[in-house]
């Protein structure tokens, strides 16, 4: 169940923007689904579970790790009751990978701009808690380029859905503002474009295989295309 969405700016300030471009903190703007993987693979280990590429791809495309462990669970048919044990070790792991190991994505910064000289609101959007989501807003430097946080601490499965989307635009006020989504896997391209977003996809190692039927542009890197042809491409006249 998500909890309410943590956000750094008040909302009357937002409904200005002629368009909202939302972008993955955590499996878009940074390294983060290799993270996750190196993660669950630790943590998996200590009950004899490989998380191999393909068992990831299946079972661990979760925004957080506490599905996937579950699943994984599951699917190995044992009889294990340290799920919470595991997450919460995970978790730990993880908010730590982005503090230390976390990259910023190099094309991303040039978009951004691109995207507030046009009057359109960029926001980072975010699964995880609010204080772990503004510490890799501040590592990245994304806090000092003028980015809106939206940090919704779910733990759902799949994150972010259609209804996510919306509740997002409708707390912010901007349910009326077309929106532009910049999403890593099909369960966000699918909520994003259910949602009535245009959709950018941004496949990494863990997603390529999926389909993003209905996606503006799928693209191998931010820099296929410069930020001008990119935003020319999704955002209206």
């Amino acid at each position: 169940m998500s909890k309410a969405l943590t956000e750094t700016k008040p909302a009357a300030e937002k409904v200005k923007a002629r368009e909202v471009l939302f972008f993955e903190l955590e499996y878009v703007a940074v390294n983060g689904r290799q993270l996750m993987f190196d993660t669950l693979k630790q943590v998996m280990k200590s009950k004899d579970i490989d998380v191999t590429p393909a068992l990831f791809a299946r079972y661990g495309l979760s925004p957080r790790p506490g599905a996937a462990i579950q699943a994984m669970i599951e699917a190995s048919g044992r009889n294990l009751t340290t799920g919470d044990q595991l997450t919460e070790q995970a978790e730990n792991l993880l908010v730590k990978a982005f503090a230390d190991k976390a990259v910023l994505v190099k094309e991303l910064p040039a978009i951004i701009k691109a995207a507030q000289e046009r009057n359109i609101q960029v926001v980072a959007l975010s699964a995880w808690p609010d204080a772990a989501a503004k510490e890799l807003m501040k590592k990245t430097g994304l806090d000092e380029m003028g980015v809106d946080l939206v940090a919704m601490d779910s733990v759902d499965p799949i994150f972010p859905r259609a209804d996510h989307w919306l509740r997002i635009l409708k707390q912010r006020g901007q349910d009326e503002i077309p929106a532009i989504a910049i999403v890593a896997s099909r369960a966000a391209c699918k909520g994003a474009l259910t949602a009535g977003a245009t959709c950018i996809v941004l496949p990494d190692a863990h997603t390529a295989f999926e389909d993003f039927t209905g996606a503006k542009i799928v693209l191998d890197t931010l820099g296929d295309r410069s930020a001008k042809e990119l935003l020319d491409l999704v955002s209206r006249p």
